[in-house]
């Protein structure tokens, strides 16, 4: 693997945010509707994706836009309380960006998770940011992998895009780049050029790559 960017996905990637969006969820829906939902059932609604989850409680619910708004708000300030990077993030982060390769972010999120970055000491590792305000069409839609390979140049061989789900690969594949799998199920398969539990694994296989390619083997 020869990789010079790195873009990553937000929610499941960098940061352990589903729990914590999820509990968000359920405190506002409790408090405007009366519901008392599953956590674990919103999860993992979730965990196929935002636009999934918000779709599917929108019809179970006749949920309004203001509900979302005022969610969104709610979940901003739950999550910069409570979520935090995965194992071993900064370590990779900080590493990739040693080495003079670079950092992306991709989120279908808004701005208010760069404040997370910024808490957690992450920020300043990355070279660029597309959220929502950048308005590209969610995953999978390639749109805003596109846009950053364009305004950075990437050769698409030297790319890859790490996430989480099935949106995430098909993001990838449209824009005709590498994809990274994360997940902490070893029962989750994807047809992903990678996968990985932990970035403890991601760190080896960048490092070996650098490694093989300093010693003129690759």
């Amino acid at each position: 693997m020869d990789f010079k960017h790195i873009i990553w996905d937000f929610d499941g990637t960098l940061f352990d945010t589903y729990p914590h969006t999820a509990s968000a969820f359920r405190i506002i829906l409790k408090k405007e509707y009366g519901v008392a939902e599953n956590v674990l059932e919103i999860e993992a609604q979730m965990r196929i994706s935002m636009s999934n989850a918000y779709e599917f409680y929108k019809d179970k619910y006749e949920i309004d836009e203001g509900f979302w708004r005022r969610f969104k708000d709610f979940s901003a300030l739950y999550e910069n309380q409570n979520a935090i990077p995965y194992n071993n993030i900064l370590m990779l982060c900080r590493f990739i960006f040693s080495q003079g390769l670079s950092n992306y972010l991709y989120t279908d999120r808004n701005k208010g998770v760069l404040s997370l970055l910024q808490k957690h000491g992450l920020y300043e590792l990355f070279a660029d940011f597309v959220t929502e305000e950048n308005g590209f069409a969610d995953t999978p839609d390639p749109s805003a992998l596109n846009y950053l390979k364009d305004r950075h140049n990437m050769d698409k061989n030297q790319t890859i895009y790490i996430g989480d789900g099935a949106a995430d690969l098909l993001c990838a594949r449209n824009a005709g780049i590498k994809f990274c799998f994360f997940t902490e199920d070893v029962n989750r398969k994807l047809d992903a050029d990678y996968t990985v539990q932990n970035f403890s694994d991601l760190y080896y296989i960048i490092n070996s790559a650098l490694t093989k390619k300093i010693n003129g083997n690759i």
